[in-house]
């Protein structure tokens, strides 16, 4: 394969709930399902495609209004939406139960698709879950407040039409640092192809029916990747998911922030696989495993 395939390989497209979204498939077996962020589509998980295409069947694919799928967002972009049409494409491509992997608001997503529909479900890999604000405890508060605050800001630029500021404020808050000159080419590419689904998102960013009880009754396996130097917020979130799910660990992803899969692949790559190794669809995670040691018994200040 080459470079070009490699960073924006084929698309197949599939037809959810009147909407066409685009799709990258790799490989057989087990099906495992990427669910991307914000500002970003399928070809943020160019680096897991190929690498888990001997293993499993890899689906990426890009969710309604991002590249390459129709653009209209304003009126229909809630993690409702997101979620039926998550639920739709497993359905729909007969993907039987599904290991699903996400990351910031597609982590929401696929957890809350997971308790919509856990019969679907095989594990969850969620890295950094955009905020559940009723299940976060009160010395976040302050951190969510100047997270909305800033997002208030990031709204003020998309509608004034500069989407280049709006998604460079957007980054600086979720990564921590002013990371859009940073970017690779293909990685600002991609958050530019993607930047007009940033008024729409924020728009209901927060708004969710989760509560601690039902988290409580999710059983399906799941790792909570947080990045080693992620912004406190979202540990805290990673945090607060893991004191509700029973069946879940957190894992601590070395040289990282927010971009986790992409910021340090490699290692990314080494988590989900063995995490994966031992959540087939026949094996269950264990808490107290000695397999886990490891990757999980690291301090999460």
């Amino acid at each position: 394969m080459n470079d070009e395939e490699q960073t924006n390989p084929p698309v197949q497209t599939v037809e959810v709930d009147g909407a066409r979204l685009a799709y990258a498939e790799r490989g057989n077996g087990e099906p495992l399902v990427f669910i991307h962020g914000a500002v970003s589509d399928y070809r943020s998980w160019s680096e897991q495609l190929e690498e888990f295409a001997d293993d499993y069947r890899v689906i990426a694919y890009s969710r309604r209004a991002h590249y390459p799928n129709a653009r209209k967002a304003d009126s229909n972009y809630t993690r409702g939406v997101h979620v039926r049409d998550l639920i739709a494409l497993l359905k729909t491509l007969h993907l039987g139960k599904a290991h699903l992997v996400g990351h910031s608001y597609g982590a929401a997503i696929a957890l809350l698709a997971a308790l919509e529909a856990p019969e679907l479900v095989s594990s969850l890999v969620l890295g950094e879950p955009s905020p559940f604000p009723q299940i976060l405890d009160a010395d976040a508060q302050p951190l969510l407040d100047e997270q909305k605050r800033r997002f208030d800001k990031v709204a003020r630029f998309a509608r004034n039409g500069d989407e280049t500021a709006a998604v460079r404020e957007f980054l600086h808050v979720v990564i921590g640092i002013d990371a859009f000159c940073l970017l690779p080419a293909e990685r600002r590419a991609v958050v530019l192809a993607n930047a007009g689904t940033l008024l729409p998102m924020l728009r209901t960013f927060y708004d969710s029916a989760l509560t601690g009880e039902k988290l409580k009754k999710l059983t399906a396996p799941a790792m909570l990747v947080t990045g080693e130097i992620s912004p406190v917020l979202a540990r805290l979130g990673c945090k607060a998911l893991d004191r509700l799910l029973p069946n879940s660990k957190i894992a601590v992803l070395k040289c990282a922030s927010h971009g986790l899969h992409m910021e340090n692949p490699k290692d990314y790559n080494r988590l989900l696989a063995d995490f994966l190794s031992v959540n087939k669809i026949t094996a269950r995670l264990d808490k107290d495993s000695l397999l886990y040691s490891p990757i999980f018994n690291q301090k999460l200040d």
